[in-house]
């Protein structure tokens, strides 16, 4: 029988954690997990990159200060390469200079600082997939609405006598609905 802490919830709802710090990912790893979400680790940014490479991933929860290159940095790779993936940066530098190039260079979802209540992690993925899901609705609904725009402008490039019907029709049914509304 499965053990009920590691029951996914969510399926689908994938995270990676990367820190340098073994105990802050598999503190990170185990929140994460008994919330629901699939979670998977790496020890850094270029081990992170392989696995957004190789995994669907749709959230990365990251360091700032890592040894082979900033979050920032990291972010900023991710972002150019993998553009809808969602990125959290977790660090216990303050400094508002780091804020603010994590913000403008990784467009980063959330900035959080360590130590980190668990509660606040919940809360924050919880949103993060919330909003990565009306991302991916909205880009759904933009692509269908794009298909339906070529298939309007095929119909009226092989049947132009349609727009001109569809206008017609559109122009009776307003000066119908002004003549109710005089009615009145």
């Amino acid at each position: 029988m499965a053990n009920p802490a590691t029951v996914t919830k969510f399926p689908g709802r994938t995270i990676l954690v990367v820190d340098d710090e073994e105990q802050v990912r598999t503190a990170l790893t185990r929140l994460l997990e008994r919330e629901g979400y699939t979670v998977t680790s790496a020890e850094g940014p270029t081990e992170g990159l392989e696995i957004l490479r190789q995994q669907p991933i749709k959230l990365v929860i990251s360091d700032h200060n890592m040894p082979d290159m900033s979050g920032i940095e990291f972010f900023r790779l991710i972002r150019e390469r993998h553009p809808h993936v969602c990125r959290i940066m977790l660090t216990g530098d303050p400094e508002r200079e780091t804020i603010i190039r994590a913000v403008n260079e990784g467009e980063v979802y959330r900035f959080l600082p360590k130590p980190w209540n668990n509660t606040t992690i919940r809360v924050t993925v919880y949103f993060a997939f919330e909003a990565i899901q009306l991302e991916e609705e909205n880009r759904r609904l933009v692509k269908a609405l794009r298909r339906q725009l070529q298939f309007v402008r095929t119909l009226e490039r092989d049947f132009p006598y349609l727009a001109a019907l569809a206008r017609q029709e559109e122009a009776e049914l307003l000066l119908a609905q002004a003549d109710r509304a005089g009615e009145e």
